[in-house]
């Protein structure tokens, strides 16, 4: 298939990163906005050779489904410098590792804004260029020549190049090749909305002052998700993203690009070195390192990406993978677009008046159907995790069932390694009892929570995870749930070992 029989079967197939307009040697090809002011490679019969080096580039067409045998290495990181973190999005990653590149002398390119506050990829060569680079841009940005930027960049220098999951994609199959000197950080998306729609909107709320600072992510009131663009009388709008009017469209998944609720390379088949982001849920997941100040996530999936990662003058902690994507989903999954996203289209189509549609669809809220999409991205994050988990849980030697009145985590974590450090190559999974005779299991590798109503469905479970074995802390202390537990383990077919754990 060819791009264009690609793009006309299915507009979601394409994801614009621009990476065909890169590699054409004729520059056949044109990016073109359609009607909802996404741009689409347009290609030039006159001008074209037939030479397929576009088709052969398309990330879309030449993509490869990955299969992963461990979990990336995931931490949360902070750039303990108070002028850095008040102007970025989250720890200030970005900008940690941006340093070690601009100060051996290298390039780092990013989206950034142009001098009317639209999104394209440019470059910095400075700490101070990089200001341009830092914080989130939620806008589609226009790559331009930037992947031919890179490639010869990279002849002579070190190159940092961050974009969201299919622009770095575009870049890696642009290039054909890896460099040794090329690191690639790819941004949480959440999905790009019309950069059309962003234009219209800078230019026709705010065009009765001269703006001189935009922020998608400002600090003004803290780590939180808000709007702040400030104006040339001093004067400024700030809002949470939530309430703001271009910010809820964008967060309800209204005003995004066709291919991002199909995205093809989310995790495993991301193709950067370095994902980063907000490190949201930290209070849950890792309260020792939270930081008012913002704290970021961080998914190694390369050794290279290490080495970046290790020099970094960062405060790390590592944490588990499973827990870095309850509230950080879209690392692994795409967003569903709301039922009304081709009828806003349609009506921005048909109304000069922009801003007055999306006030429109703003202030309507249809609960039934927010509930029932988040029902089914919730589903297909489900779906997607135990995809991932599968061909690891494949790799170990056994797997077994740890059943213990241990109820602090600590005191699991100790009682689980124990267990892994001298059983080998082993899977532990370790059951709590929950109320009304149900009970959770949850898997140490993964830090996967089961939850399972009764006796029954744990029977279930310890069938399709093949467990071979159970050990039982003696004496049992559940409570009531005790009995029920003594019950199941002698008609559950595993064999039982008893163990005591031993107190100071």
């Amino acid at each position: 298939m060819k791009i264009e029989e690609m793009i006309a079967a299915n507009r979601a197939d394409c994801s614009g990163c621009e990476a065909c307009a890169n590699i054409c040697p004729k520059n056949a090809i044109t990016m073109i906005r359609d009607a909802e002011g996404f741009a689409y490679p347009k290609i030039d019969s006159e001008l074209c050779i037939q030479c397929g080096r576009c088709d052969a580039t398309c990330p879309a067409l030449n993509f490869t489904k990955k299969t992963v045998t461990e979990l990336p290495p995931t931490f949360t990181a902070i750039y303990d410098n108070d002028k850095i973190l008040r102007h970025s999005s989250s720890g200030g990653m970005f900008t940690a590792l941006s340093e070690i590149v601009l100060r051996n002398g290298g390039v780092v390119f990013g989206a950034g804004f142009d001098k009317n506050w639209h999104v394209l990829h440019t470059s910095a060569r400075t700490i101070d260029e990089l200001e341009n680079l830092r914080g989130s841009k939620y806008v589609q940005s226009q790559i331009g020549d930037v992947y031919r930027q890179v490639k010869e960049a990279l002849k002579s220098t070190s190159v940092l190049f961050s974009g969201v999951p299919c622009q770095c994609a575009g870049l890696k199959h642009f290039l054909g090749k890896d460099y040794d000197n090329l690191l690639t950080v790819e941004i949480i998306c959440h999905g790009v909305p019309s950069p059309a729609l962003w234009e219209r909107y800078i230019g026709e709320v705010v065009n009765a002052h001269e703006i001189t600072h935009v922020n998608f992510r400002s600090k003004r009131t803290g780590w939180i998700s808000t709007m702040d663009i400030i104006f040339a009388d001093q004067g400024h709008i700030i809002i949470a993203n939530a309430k703001h009017l271009y910010g809820k469209l964008f967060l309800k998944g209204i005003s995004e690009r066709p291919s991002c609720q199909a995205c093809k390379f989310k995790f495993p088949n991301t193709q950067s070195d370095l994902i980063i982001g907000d490190a949201w849920g930290i209070k849950d997941f890792a309260p020792e390192t939270y930081d008012k100040r913002g704290v970021s996530i961080v998914f190694i999936n390369t050794a290279k990406g290490k080495n970046f990662f290790e020099q970094a003058k960062l405060k790390t902690n590592p944490i588990k993978f499973v827990d870095a994507l309850k509230k950080n989903p879209r690392v692994i999954s795409p967003t569903f677009a709301d039922s009304r996203r081709e009828k806003f289209f349609a009506d921005l189509a048909a109304d000069k008046d922009w801003v007055s549609v999306m006030q429109k669809y703003y202030s309507q809220d249809d609960e039934k159907t927010t509930k029932e999409k988040n029902k089914q991205q919730g589903a297909l994050y489900k779906k997607n995790l135990q995809e991932i988990l599968s061909p690891i849980r494949q790799q170990f030697a056994q797997n077994v069932l740890i059943v213990a009145s241990v109820r602090d985590n600590d005191g699991q974590k100790l009682l689980v390694k124990f267990f892994e450090h001298n059983l080998k190559n082993c899977n532990v999974y370790f059951l709590q009892p929950k109320d009304e005779g149900q009970f959770v299991c949850k898997e140490n590798f993964s830090g996967f929570n089961f939850d399972l109503k009764d006796t029954v469905a744990l029977t279930d479970f310890i069938k399709k995870y093949n467990l071979e074995g159970i050990f039982v802390e003696k004496p049992l202390d559940f409570g009531e749930s005790s009995t029920v537990i003594v019950d199941w383990l002698k008609n559950c077919g595993l064999p039982v070992k008893l163990f005591k754990v031993k107190t100071n």
